[in-house]
């Protein structure tokens, strides 16, 4: 279990983040400055999330071609999320399904992760 509080630390911030930020139920109004500054972490913590963190080649060639196809349809799936919250962010209207899709695929990631580092 090498630093697997991080991903559980991140994955959480990160849900709390998507939530208020796309507030699903209704039960608040943030200011326009208050948005966007949510707005904003929010999109720090995904990007670190899902770009940066873990994010290295391995070394076995016989599945490198399949490893790169992965994580190149995992990033521009991420990329492609982002641009939408931004965009949503901005028109302070935020589609839940833009939350939920990054939140399933950067938690999903990490905890694929946690398996695969403890199982091999």
């Amino acid at each position: 279990m090498k630093n697997n509080f991080i991903y559980i630390f991140f994955a959480v911030i990160l849900i709390i983040l998507l939530v208020l930020l796309s507030d699903p139920f209704m039960l608040w109004m943030p200011p326009l400055a208050v948005m966007l500054a949510l707005l904003l972490v929010a999109v720090i913590v995904s990007a670190w999330a899902g770009f940066i963190m873990k994010e290295q080649a391995g070394d076995e060639r016989e599945i490198l071609h399949r490893m790169e196809a992965g994580r190149i349809g995992y990033l521009s799936g991420i990329g492609i999320l982002l641009f939408a919250l931004i965009f949503q962010g901005l028109n302070h209207h935020i589609d839940p399904w833009i939350t939920i899709s990054l939140a399933v695929m950067v938690i999903s990631k990490l905890v694929a992760r946690i398996y695969f580092e403890k199982h091999n």
